[in-house]
């Protein structure tokens, strides 16, 4: 069973995400119980983030620190290893009392992911690439 289109409607009414949820459990043979269903709004992601719900998860939120920054407090994140790795950042900074920020440049980067059949043939990439000729030829390639 493939679902390709749904609409706040069915969002609403649990439809679609519902009979995703169960095509999902009976195409792989496990229980998605432990996987909430109800209590979402899941028009809320409508055409945003997320194209086939079949459920959701609640994430904690988690704020580093303490850290002073420019006066503010400026950092929360779910990702937890994130936290206790920038926790010990932020205690020095603390430490000093205060830090100033200056910004150079905004933007994201996104890192190229190549995948390969085997260990051993990402193992061979590996290895090419620690010649810095290889390196730079390839990095001209991913940043077309």
């Amino acid at each position: 069973m493939v679902v390709q289109h749904w609409s706040a409607t069915c969002q609403v009414e649990g439809g679609a995400t519902s009979i995703r949820y169960e095509a999902l459990q009976r195409l792989t043979g496990r229980s998605l119980q432990g996987l909430p269903l109800e209590g979402f709004d899941y028009e809320s992601i409508l055409g945003q983030c997320c194209e086939m719900p079949v459920g959701y998860v609640q994430i904690s939120v988690e704020k580093a620190g303490p850290l002073l920054f420019n006066g503010c407090e400026p950092m929360a994140t779910t990702e937890g290893c994130l936290v206790a790795s920038t926790n010990r950042g932020c205690k020095a900074i603390f430490a000093s009392r205060d830090s100033t920020s200056v910004l150079l440049r905004d933007g994201m980067i996104g890192a190229p992911v190549v995948r390969f059949a085997s260990a051993k043939r990402a193992t061979k990439l590996k290895f090419f690439l620690e010649d810095p000729l290889n390196f730079d030829t390839l990095t001209v390639v991913f940043n077309k």
